[in-house]
């Protein structure tokens, strides 16, 4: 099994995004993990076996679904298989403040169903109807489009189009498509719900009632999906909120702290350093001193 990160398909630092249009014709598609990434597959047209660690299932034409990283995946049986490969680092391409974080869509797609897939635990898509298809065949022509001629302001308009096809796909994921995975939909809820209100004193209590499910419940189903409690999962947001917002000069920390849910700077400064392995301070000096290289 192969690992492959990132800088195999582009060694931009600057713009860490790759998109391409493969085919696979009555071959295999190696097995193989990504290791810094994760990875939006649409299916143009085919089918295909989608072998996902131990189990496999047939995915077909106008298929979407995100292979997270540390996923071992890869396709056999192939038979006019086509299919967009979007490649990005999910921390780069969406802003901690960004609204879209509070979709249950965007949780379900992005986030919950890619941590079940890894898990082989689920194996449901996001289905397009023949109308989104098409509309969503003609932005990603226009994505791959700018990614390849590199006009000027491409990577900005790259970014916003990325963004468009995020948000009109988080649309589309919605209950009534997938009733029976109902465990995805109540936990993809309850993430937005954190996603929300992170920065507020958020109660396990809120997140029962969020949820519908009892105390018990929803533990579990955050161990078995996060391999965390919902308290931990929180703190690790907090915390991944708090990277994103460091590296601005114009916050101080005490700033960040606050703005990430934490009311006391040196109760911040104690969990970031165990979560991270330094203090906010020293994770900002080495952003500064990388940026500059």
């Amino acid at each position: 099994m192969i690992e492959m990160p990132l800088r195999i398909f582009t060694q931009s630092e600057t713009f860490p995004f790759y998109i391409h249009y493969g085919q696979h014709e009555d071959d295999d598609c190696f097995i193989h993990g990504h290791t810094d990434f994760s990875e939006l597959v649409i299916v143009l047209d085919g089918v295909a076996d989608h072998v996902v660690g131990a189990v496999s299932y047939p995915v077909t034409k106008g298929e979407v679904f995100v292979i997270n990283n540390g996923t071992v995946h890869g396709y056999r049986n192939a038979r006019n298989f086509k299919i967009c490969n979007i490649m990005f680092q999910p921390h780069n391409m969406f802003s901690p403040t960004s609204d879209i974080r509070q979709s249950m869509g965007f949780q379900a797609l992005f986030v919950v169903a890619p941590h079940y897939l890894q898990n082989n635990q689920f194996h449901s898509r996001l289905t397009l109807s023949l109308d989104d298809f098409a509309f969503v065949r003609r932005l990603l022509d226009e994505m791959l489009a700018e990614f390849q001629q590199k006009h000027e302001g491409w990577q900005t308009l790259l970014s916003v189009m990325f963004i468009q096809l995020c948000i009109l796909l988080s649309r589309h994921y919605r209950v009534d498509q997938n009733e029976h995975h109902s465990d995805v939909f109540k936990l993809s809820r309850t993430i937005a719900y954190i996603e929300k209100h992170y920065a507020e004193d958020i109660t396990l209590a809120d997140l029962v009632q969020t949820s519908g499910y009892s105390e018990r419940q929803l533990t579990r189903l955050f161990h078995s999906t996060f391999a965390a409690s919902p308290k931990q999962y929180i703190t690790k947001l907090r915390i991944q909120k708090a990277q994103q917002l460091l590296p601005d000069p114009s916050h101080s920390i005490g700033e960040v702290a606050w703005s990430c849910g934490f009311a006391d700077q040196n109760y911040f400064s104690r969990v970031f350093r165990s979560e991270t392995g330094e203090t906010p301070s020293a994770y900002r000096h080495r952003r500064k001193e990388k940026s500059h290289e």
